[in-house]
C-alpha cells in the first residue's frame, strides 16, 4: 500500500480509501464486515461513513469491523457526516455516531457535507457550522475540521481561502475534472488535504463503456483501473475514496496503485481521447448519457454540458 500525508491534518492515509454510501440496507452485514477487514488487511486505513447511510446502519457495520481493527497494528481513521444545522442535532448525531462506531474520538465529523456552491457555503458559515465542529474538537470528540464538497473551481477556491480546513473530501473524476481540477489544486495550495470521492462517477462511467473506454490509455487496464489511475495521478490528490461490495472490487482498485502515475501529458491525453470519443457519438447518445449523469446530485449541469456538449435542461 502507498500512503500520503493528508495536508495539515498530518494523517498518513492510504492512497485508496473506502466509503460506505452503498450500505443502506440491513442485509449482508457479515459480508460487509469482512470487506472492511479485508481492506484494512490490504493497508486501507481511511473509512468514510454518515449518520444517514442506511439510517445509521453503515456506522453499525463499520463499528463491527472497528472492534477487530482496534486489535491491529495499523492506525485507522474514520470520518462521518451529518446534515444537522443546529447545535442540539449536531451534538446528538455526533454522540450517536461515536456509540455506533464504538469510538470515543473520531478523526472528523462534519456538518459541511456535499456543499455544492458558494451560496451553500456562505449560509453554513452564517449558521455557525464551523463553530460546532470547533467545539467538538476542543472537547476531544473529533481530531480534525473537515468539509465535503461537490464544487467548481472558483467556488472551491473561495472556501479554501475562507477557512483552514484540515482536509476536504471533494467529488472529482474524469467526468467533472475540467470544471474541478483548479479547485482541487487550490485545496492543495491552501495546505488542506484532498480526498477525491466518486472516481467512477457513482458507477455511471461503467454504464457507458463504449464512451468511457476511451480513458484506457495503457495496455491491460480495466475501465475501473483507468478511472482510478486518472484521479490518483493528479498530483494534488492524496487519496481516492471508493465503495466496494466484494474483495475483488477492492483488489481491482488497488491494482491502479501498481501503475506508474500518469505524467501531465498522459493526463491531457485521457481528456483528449474522451473528448474525441464523445464527439463521435450521436446527439441522441450524448443526451442519454448526459441525462443519466445529471440525475446524480454530484454532477452539475454545467459539468455535463462541458463534457457531453449538451445542456440537459429536462433533468
Amino acid at each position: 500500500m502507498k500512503y500520503a500525508v493528508l495536508g495539515r491534518s498530518g494523517m498518513k492515509v492510504s492512497r485508496i480509501s473506502m466509503g460506505t454510501h452503498h450500505l443502506n440496507k440491513p442485509s449482508d452485514g457479515d459480508k460487509h464486515v469482512r470487506n472492511f477487514l479485508y481492506a484494512y488487511e490490504k493497508g486501507i486505513n481511511f473509512f468514510e461513513t454518515s449518520v444517514t447511510y442506511g439510517d445509521g446502519y453503515s456506522e453499525l457495520i463499520l463499528g463491527e469491523a472497528v472492534k477487530e481493527m482496534k486489535r491491529g497494528k495499523q492506525p485507522f481513521f474514520i470520518m462521518s457526516k451529518t446534515h444537522a444545522g443546529d447545535h442540539e442535532t449536531f451534538r446528538r448525531d455526533l454522540e450517536n455516531s461515536l456509540k455506533r462506531l464504538g469510538l470515543e474520538q473520531i478523526a472528523a465529523f462534519t456538518c459541511l457535507w456535499g456543499v455544492k456552491s458558494g451560496m451553500e457555503w456562505n449560509g453554513a458559515k452564517s449558521y455557525g457550522a464551523i463553530r460546532e465542529m470547533e467545539k467538538a474538537r476542543e472537547e476531544g470528540l473529533i481530531r480534525y475540521i473537515a468539509i465535503s464538497t461537490h464544487m467548481k473551481n472558483q467556488e472551491l477556491k473561495q472556501v479554501m481561502d475562507d477557512y483552514p480546513f484540515d482536509f476536504n473530501v471533494q467529488g472529482f473524476n474524469v467526468v467533472n475534472s475540467a470544471c474541478r481540477m483548479d479547485g482541487v489544486k487550490s485545496t492543495w495550495e491552501s495546505g488542506s488535504g484532498c480526498i477525491a470521492m466518486n472516481p467512477l462517477a457513482t458507477g455511471d462511467i461503467l454504464k457507458y463503456p463504449h464512451i468511457f473506454n476511451a480513458i484506457r490509455i495503457r495496455e491491460a487496464q480495466s475501465l475501473v483501473q483507468a478511472a482510478y489511475a486518472y484521479v490518483l495521478s493528479v498530483p494534488w490528490v492524496h487519496s481516492v475514496l471508493g465503495t466496494f461490495n466484494c474483495e475483488a472490487q477492492i483488489d481491482e482498485a488497488l491494482a491502479a496503485l501498481d501503475e506508474t502515475p500518469y505524467c501531465s501529458e498522459e493526463l491531457q491525453e485521457v481528456g483528449l481521447r474522451l473528448k474525441k470519443r464523445i464527439e463521435s457519438c450521436s446527439l441522441k447518445e450524448r443526451i442519454e448519457a448526459g441525462k443519466l449523469l445529471r440525475q446524480r446530485p454530484y454532477i452539475l449541469r454545467e459539468e455535463v454540458a462541458a463534457l457531453m456538449g449538451v445542456y440537459p435542461l429536462s433533468v
